[in-house]
C-alpha cells in the first residue's frame, strides 16, 4: 500500500513537471516567433493609420505581428491595452505588449513589443519607421504591459 501511494505521488509529480516544461517551451516558441516576425518588419515606414504591409502605425504593426502568430487582438492601442494579463515593468518578458502614454493622462497612445534585455520594437512616429528602441528612453511614459501568449 505504501509503495503504491509513493509511486502514484512520484508519477503525478513527473507528469506535472512534463506539462510545465511543455507549457514553458510553448511560451518561449511563441515569443521567439513574435520577435522574428516583428524584426522582419524593421525599417518599414510609419504612417498614422497604417495597417501594412508596406507602412504601419504602432497598433497596426502589433496587430499584424500577433495575427501572423495566430493571436487576434484589436486594431487600436487603447483596446489592445485591455486584452491579456496586465504585467508590471519588472515582470516583462519577451513577446509582451508594452503600452505608453506621452500625453500624461490615464489612457495609452502607443504600443510596442518587448524584446527582452531592455529593448522593444515599435512603429515610431518620431523615427518614421519600425525600429528597436531602448526601454529606458521611454520608461517615464510606460503605463503597463500585457501578456497574450
Amino acid at each position: 500500500m505504501f509503495f503504491n501511494k509513493k509511486f502514484l505521488i512520484l508519477s503525478i509529480l513527473f507528469i506535472n513537471t512534463i506539462f510545465l516544461f511543455a507549457e514553458n517551451k510553448s511560451q518561449n516558441y511563441t515569443a521567439y516567433y513574435i520577435e522574428a516576425m516583428a524584426k522582419s518588419k524593421l525599417g518599414k515606414k510609419y504612417v498614422w493609420g497604417g495597417n501594412g504591409p508596406y507602412s504601419y502605425d504602432c497598433s497596426g504593426f502589433t496587430k499584424e505581428v500577433f495575427a501572423l502568430n495566430g493571436i487576434k487582438i484589436p486594431r487600436n492601442s487603447w483596446n489592445q491595452a485591455k486584452v491579456g494579463m496586465k504585467i508590471s515593468k519588472k515582470h516583462l518578458k519577451k513577446g509582451d505588449l508594452i503600452f505608453f502614454n506621452s500625453k500624461h493622462h490615464k489612457g495609452v497612445n502607443h504600443v510596442g513589443i518587448y524584446l527582452g534585455n531592455g529593448k522593444f520594437i515599435h512603429a515610431s512616429k518620431f523615427h518614421k519607421r519600425i525600429v528597436i528602441s531602448k526601454f529606458r528612453e521611454y520608461k517615464r511614459y510606460f503605463k503597463w504591459g500585457c501578456r497574450l501568449s
